[in-house]
């Protein structure tokens, strides 16, 4: 169903990215790196989802959002339970799989009920090295690519004992049947954590393809909705319709919250529903600001619309009543673009999404 919140894994329910399907699926058949980028809520879960069933090919997926800072514990879990998934979705495979890991002296498999167990104070560089070299070692017995399949990547930076980069790099160059796929909403910060613009870097020359997800078009978002009102049987009036077009600017993930919010849950008040929105972007905005300068939530306010770069420093040295220098500004700047919060557009910045610009006024 087009309005289900949860990020959508059959090709059923996912609306219009035919192309961007077609060149994950084609990316994770020729290519060793894959990586979907683009804004918040704008389908990159679902696509990565959607091309891993799509392909056909057995896969580990792994999403390192912790909660807190993580653990070589918390890490052996993540890797449990996309080994563990692994196991569930392979069907006929589950022996050959079990086979092909059961060397590696940190894995542990039960059998009744079937599970995996990782020991993590034996999980160092090497460690995973050894994981993806088995890994390999199956695809190339089963004569298809392993995807590993890791949903905004760029958090794995917390993890600093191992060097990712290293391991993607070693991966690349030596395991034939290891694929990764990549997803990053945050895309300044997964680009840091490629580090493919820094010469001395692992991964540095090596081709990766990016595949860019994107907002809808106003009919796009029309027909999406009224698609997605009709699996309910609902028939919206035009005028509404239009009005959710024009507020949320092709963003798909806030199209289907108020698709929900109304078709599923019953909301009766677009008002209502878009409250609803606003206080769940001005959370993630409380979260973003917390621990970081006042400049940043000054600059936020400002961002509600768009803004040139003279502007911005002419409002933010009237809002502190003293001088800012370029670089400052620069700095602020890049990382409220790295983490996907503002955008450049014809040489102005503005808050990349519209529900973060009701929010931000709130701040």
């Amino acid at each position: 169903m087009l309005f289900d919140l949860e990020p959508k894994s059959t090709k059923a329910d996912l609306f219009d990215f035919e192309m961007e399907l077609n060149s994950v699926i084609n990316g994770i058949t020729n290519e060793r790196i894959i990586v979907i980028r683009g804004l918040r809520r704008t389908g990159k879960t679902s696509l990565m989802r959607v091309a891993l069933n799509e392909s056909g090919y057995p896969y580990i997926y792994l999403d390192p959002r912790f909660p807190t800072r993580p653990t070589q514990s918390d890490f052996a879990k993540l890797l449990e339970r996309g080994i563990r998934n692994l196991l569930k979705s392979s069907g006929s495979l589950i022996d050959r799989i079990k086979e092909a890991l059961s060397e590696i002296d940190w894995v542990r498999f039960t059998i009744a009920p079937l599970s995996v167990e990782l020991k993590p104070n034996k999980m160092r560089r090497i460690g995973i090295t050894e994981l993806l070299d088995s890994i390999n070692d199956l695809g190339s017995e089963l004569g298809m690519p392993i995807v590993i399949a890791i949903d905004e990547a760029q958090e794995l930076s917390k993890i600093t004992w191992i060097n990712f980069n290293a391991l993607l790099a070693y991966a690349y160059d030596n395991l034939k049947y290891v694929r990764f796929l990549l997803t990053g909403s945050e895309v300044g910060v997964l680009d840091r954590f490629l580090k493919v613009r820094n010469p001395q870097a692992p991964l540095f020359g090596r081709y990766i393809r990016f595949i860019n997800t994107r907002r809808l078009s106003p009919d796009e978002s029309m027909e999406f909705l009224k698609r997605g009102f009709e699996q309910y049987g609902i028939k919206p009036n035009d005028e509404l319709l239009m009005l959710i077009v024009n507020e949320l600017d092709g963003v798909i993930g806030w199209l289907t919250y108020i698709g929900h919010q109304l078709a599923v849950e019953g909301k009766r008040s677009l008002d209502e529903v878009l409250e609803s929105a606003i206080e769940l972007a001005l959370g993630e905005l409380r979260n973003f600001l917390t621990g970081r300068s006042a400049r940043y939530r000054i600059l936020i306010k400002q961002l509600t619309v768009k803004r040139n770069w003279r502007e911005l420093k002419s409002l933010i040295e009237s809002a502190e009543g003293k001088a800012l220098n370029d670089k400052s500004l620069y700095v602020l700047l890049k990382e409220l673009m790295d983490h996907g919060i503002v955008e450049k557009v014809n040489n102005e910045y503005v808050l990349s999404d519209p529900i973060l610009r009701r929010a931000a006024l709130r701040l």
